[in-house]
């Protein structure tokens, strides 16, 4: 179980929207959902085949772990062109950088909406892309608050 953060209860990863290649069809989508399906700690999934993309929630206390969710999806030749994630958590400065944790998960924050500075060790739930391809991740916050 993940440590409360000042009271804040679960920080992590919460959900994860994929915009998608090669999902078009209803057996595509099926099948996809059946490899989701089987990844430990997945919640909820919700498959567009319009928009091509993918909406998974994950249950409380759960790992993220993106390189699953690629593997997952390749099984049935769909890719991931955008992650956009949902999270809980903090930022941390590490000398010049900044961080978001949530849990177990790190990620090198790129930049932050309109320039705006995000607190450091406050509580907060954010939106933002993920570029999991980089190591550390990298997020670019879309949208962040304060805890409550």
């Amino acid at each position: 179980m993940m440590p409360a953060l000042d009271g804040f209860a679960f920080a992590q990863v919460e959900k994860a929207a994929m915009k998608t290649t090669g999902i078009s069809c209803g057996m595509c989508a099926a099948v996809s959902e059946v490899y989701l399906r089987q990844l430990p700690g997945i919640d909820k999934i919700k498959i567009s085949l319009s928009q091509e993309a993918i909406m998974v929630s994950y249950k409380p206390g759960a790992a993220f772990q993106p390189k699953q969710l690629h593997e997952a999806l390749k099984k049935t030749d769909v890719g991931i062109v955008q992650l956009q994630i949902g999270a809980r958590g903090r930022i941390e400065d590490q000398g010049e950088r900044r961080f978001f944790v949530a849990g177990n998960d790190k990620f090198a924050v790129i930049t932050t909406p309109n320039g705006a500075t995000i607190p450091a060790n406050t509580p907060l739930t954010i939106e933002g892309i993920l570029n999991d391809r980089a190591q550390p991740m990298e997020l670019k916050i879309l949208t962040f608050k304060a805890a409550k």
